[in-house]
């Protein structure tokens, strides 16, 4: 199998802390227009604009809670997302940085197709990955429609591209079985967390009212155009490398 070489630095969309595609504010025409919610709260602050999603502090939690099923515990777990171009990519991670709260906002927007790859089959993985998406087409992806994650958190699932994501992850999980965890070993259903772990139920249904009406009225869409390997670290994910799917990577496309 061939594997992609690994770029000097990683993407910049995933240290990226704002958008150009910004989500509608409670005053805005397209908010206006959306039918009455039976929770109508005020909206939720907004996160500060610069997040960062830089090394692990000292002292926290070490432990993944997806584990993969080798035979020994694993120095560190990948994680592997889609690779979105920066119309769709910004618009989601604009949401996310306005809605996840500021002091748990770790990582950037994204869609996970595995969330517990073991660094003892590393060579494997990348060999793999870099395989499969030699042999992918780049494919569309749009934004479908909002959802509530339980009591605490909000998200967005993918409107196009979830057959050709599933067709992806269905690839990888064939040569991967031996090793992934019981989540990674389901099907594909990927979907963008824009809000978790807030206890607050009004700002709960707050958030989700405005990214529904801006997922109907609006929305995003742009194109997966590789595969992105991540390690795990302590709840941070660090840039391992990426791989381009077949035809952006004989264009020499990065995707923005």
């Amino acid at each position: 199998m061939s594997t992609t070489a690994a770029p000097q630095k990683p993407p910049s969309y995933a240290h990226a802390a704002g958008a150009s595609s910004a989500p509608p504010s409670s005053s805005s025409s397209s908010l206006a227009k959306a039918p009455p919610q039976p929770h109508a709260h005020p909206r939720p602050h907004p996160a500060p604009d610069h997040p960062r999603w830089g090394a692990p502090r000292p002292g926290q939690s070490k432990v993944h809670r997806h584990r993969p099923t080798t035979a020994h515990e694993e120095a560190h777990v990948y994680v592997l997302t889609l690779r979105l171009s920066p119309p769709l990519h910004d618009a989601l991670n604009a949401l996310r940085t306005r809605y996840f709260p500021a002091e748990r906002l770790k990582v950037p927007a994204h869609l996970t197709l595995f969330h517990a790859l073991p660094h003892s089959q590393l060579d494997h993985v990348v060999a793999v990955a870099g395989s499969v998406a030699h042999g992918t087409k780049p494919f569309r992806v749009t934004t479908g429609e909002a959802f509530l994650l339980g009591k605490n958190g909000v998200a967005v699932a993918p409107g196009r591209g979830t057959e050709q994501g599933a067709r992806v992850h269905a690839q990888l999980r064939e040569e991967w079985s031996g090793f992934l965890s019981k989540q990674d070993a389901k099907g594909f259903k990927a979907h963008w967390t824009v809000q978790n772990k807030v206890d607050d139920e009004d700002k709960v249904y707050a958030a989700f009212d405005e990214v529904k009406a801006w997922t109907r009225e609006k929305g995003a869409e742009g194109e997966a155009n590789g595969l992105v390997l991540w390690r795990y670290a302590r709840g941070h994910w660090v840039f391992e490398r990426e791989f381009l799917f077949g035809e952006a990577a004989a264009k020499g496309e990065d995707g923005r």
